[in-house]
């Protein structure tokens, strides 16, 4: 469907009803193909968005030994530490 500007000042909504069931809907300006009409692509909801796709594997949900809390805590020495 190709409109000019003037015409879709008055069939905005039908154009948009248009565009929504997958048809292409381009405004002219002076016989010009200027801007085409497209739905709005759908977001994916962030909550659960990766739901049955990672798996936690259970060792995850053990604690720490010694050394590595060290590490997260700033105690333990690294080679950095030397410089």
């Amino acid at each position: 469907m190709k409109v000019s500007v003037y015409e879709a000042k008055s069939k905005l909504s039908q154009m948009i009803n248009k565009a929504l069931e997958g048809e292409e809907v381009i405004i002219t300006r002076n016989g010009t193909e200027t801007v085409r009409l497209v739905p709005v692509a759908k977001r994916k909801k962030w909550v659960g968005m990766y739901a049955g796709q990672v798996k936690i594997h259970d060792s995850f949900f053990e604690p720490l030994d010694d050394e590595t809390l060290a590490y997260f805590t700033g105690d333990a020495k690294t080679a950095l530490d030397d410089l």
